[in-house]
């Protein structure tokens, strides 16, 4: 199957996958020394559910697979991670929570 069938199908497939189900996988590519990254220039804010803030999804998102050593050449430690344009936003916005209890 090619890439173009395997994203359609990934498509559908995507939306019925549970938070356990993305767990398990994440874990599967973490034994393999991949992490996702996800690249996001969306301004617009959610609640994280680790706590604090992190970007809406958006149609333009990019999503990346990168090994330790690709992480640690951007500056990342490893693990994975949601990555913005705005980190000014994120910034203010979560200081200005902890600022305003």
């Amino acid at each position: 199957m090619d890439s173009g069938q395997m994203g359609f199908i990934m498509q559908k497939r995507g939306a019925a996958m549970t938070g356990h189900q993305w767990s398990s996988l994440l874990k599967e590519l973490e034994e393999q020394g991949l992490y996702l990254v996800i690249k996001s220039n969306n301004p617009c804010l959610t609640k994280s559910p680790a706590g604090g803030f992190i970007p809406a999804h958006a149609k333009n998102d990019q999503f990346l697979l990168l090994t330790h050593e690709q992480l640690l050449e951007r500056g990342l430690q490893p693990g994975h991670h949601i990555l913005t344009d705005c980190k000014s936003i994120i910034h203010h916005v979560t200081n200005e929570k902890r600022d305003n209890p």
